[in-house]
């Protein structure tokens, strides 16, 4: 399958709502990391957000923060796509724009069970953070380093 990774925009966001409470790794135990949470029109603005499609259908998408500590603050591939070397397309985009916005790292808080697929695109865990409101479960923390110090 032949995707298009375009900028996402606020016109897809009931896209990107659904594709992201679409993915099984977000119900049963890590539910409720998404009650109640909703992309807003300002991440579009703030953030850089880009989403993969193919044939108008979303496939998955990121959104990177920019603004203070560079953050991976959201990355979802569909269902379906996921095996398909589709995730590692988006991260290794979501790195090329992190090094073209001159960011030369990238923190990842993770979900435990996407902690193995972000290892295995470079990421170094650093830490653990320690579970806080609705999130009951210790999350790993991550860095990728786009580039070397010195």
């Amino acid at each position: 399958m032949s995707e298009t990774i375009r900028r996402a925009t606020v016109a897809d966001l009931p896209a990107l709502d659904a594709l992201m409470r679409g993915v099984s790794a977000y119900r049963g135990d890590y539910a409720p990391m998404l009650e109640g949470y909703a992309m807003t029109p300002d991440q579009f603005d703030r953030d850089i957000c880009f989403l993969a499609e193919a044939a108008g259908r979303p496939l998955g998408f990121y959104s990177l923060i920019t603004e203070g500590e560079p953050e991976l603050d959201l990355m979802f591939v569909d269902e379906a796509t996921q095996g398909t070397g589709l995730g590692a397309r988006l991260f290794q985009h979501m790195a090329d724009q992190a090094s073209a916005a001159a960011i030369d790292a990238v923190k990842i808080i993770a979900n435990p069970p996407a902690e193995g697929f972000y290892r295995r695109m470079g990421a170094e865990r650093i830490g653990t953070r320690r579970p806080k409101g609705r999130v009951t479960w210790a999350q790993p923390i991550l860095y990728l380093r786009l580039s070397q110090p010195g």
